[in-house]
């Protein structure tokens, strides 16, 4: 049973608002992030995620649900938050705010998120740090430089051109998630990365809002040797499904000519690439054909007008105001 507010006063324009926050061992920071968020919220679901701290305790203590998703990883732990809002059959127009139980999320963007994802009419806003006037001064560089490289992944795979993928502030509508299928998940920590290949291939609409980055001292769960290559992998098949279904079947509406030089581009390129033991150095004009694929898929192709708003036909087309 949902405790919803009894004060109408602190409704947020009309609007039911939940949290959903995984967290897993983080008995320092959950009561921080619960206690900071407004009092519009309606509830917050803490997912302890496997915890071996009283990270569950304290939640519980700080008035938040406390689900428990037995270390399933942290895409796992937003979803089983999405699914329990799903089945509590809330009434009238709700979303749901994902935030970290580290402390990494600042409480007070969250009205530029929802205000966002309303105004948009999008499905699902997603929160880009390097929009925000502080920038991503205080992102450790390790970090900055593995989110440029699954910045450019997630865009090609997806279609879209998002500028921060990996940022975990998002805002779901009741609708994207009263419709999704959550037969399929992606646990782990690539969980930003496959939600937006899944919401372009279901035709929802995607923007971004700026947010603050906020590090101090809390420490990352992910092991760089281990998830940059499975997140890679998981990303470079989707740009291998959406070509696919792009370019070489057409079940998107782009021009003979288009598809012709996009599928030419990527398939050349790798080709030539894979051939480097038997061609040698002249292998590496694949890189060529890769770069003037990407170029004519982002900018002729997917070309962005709005930078604050990304919209996803039906169809499963990525698309902009300004494209024909």
């Amino acid at each position: 049973m949902m405790n919803f507010r009894m004060s109408l006063a602190d409704v947020f324009r009309d609007c039911k608002v939940f949290v959903v926050m995984p967290a897993r061992n983080e008995e320092e920071h959950i009561a921080g992030a619960i206690n900071s968020l407004p009092d519009w919220i309606d509830e917050t679901l803490v997912i302890d995620d496997g915890s071996l701290d009283s990270t569950a305790n304290k939640a519980s203590e700080c008035g938040a649900t406390v689900i428990q998703s037995g270390g399933i990883g942290v895409g796992g732990a937003i979803a089983s938050g999405y699914k329990h809002l799903v089945n509590s059959k809330i009434e009238g127009r709700w979303f749901a705010v994902v935030m970290a139980g580290d402390g990494q999320m600042d409480a007070s963007d969250l009205n530029i998120l929802l205000d966002t994802i309303i105004d948009t009419e999008a499905h699902f806003v997603k929160g880009d740090r390097s929009l925000h006037s502080d920038g991503l001064t205080s992102m450790p560089l390790r970090r900055r430089l593995g989110t440029w490289w699954l910045k450019h992944l997630t865009n090609m795979a997806s279609g879209l051109k998002i500028n921060d993928p990996q940022c975990g502030y998002t805002v779901c509508s009741d609708e994207i998630l009263k419709n999704w299928d959550f037969s399929e998940n992606w646990d782990g920590y690539g969980y930003p990365n496959w939600w937006l290949m899944r919401c372009v291939e279901q035709g929802f609409i995607v923007a971004e809002a700026p947010v603050r980055a906020v590090y101090e001292g809390q420490s990352s769960g992910i092991r760089i040797l281990t998830f940059m290559p499975k997140v890679s992998a998981m990303l470079l098949g989707g740009l291998l499904s959406r070509g696919s279904r792009w370019y070489l079947l057409g079940r998107r509406k782009i021009p003979l000519f288009k598809r012709i030089m996009v599928s030419m581009g990527f398939l050349g390129g790798v080709t030539a690439l894979a051939s480097i033991p038997w061609i040698g150095p002249l292998g590496l004009f694949g890189i060529a054909g890769l770069i003037a694929a990407r170029v004519v898929d982002h900018r002729i192709v997917c070309p962005k007008s709005n930078p604050d708003k990304i919209e996803a036909e039906s169809n499963d087309a990525a698309t902009w105001p300004s494209t024909a």
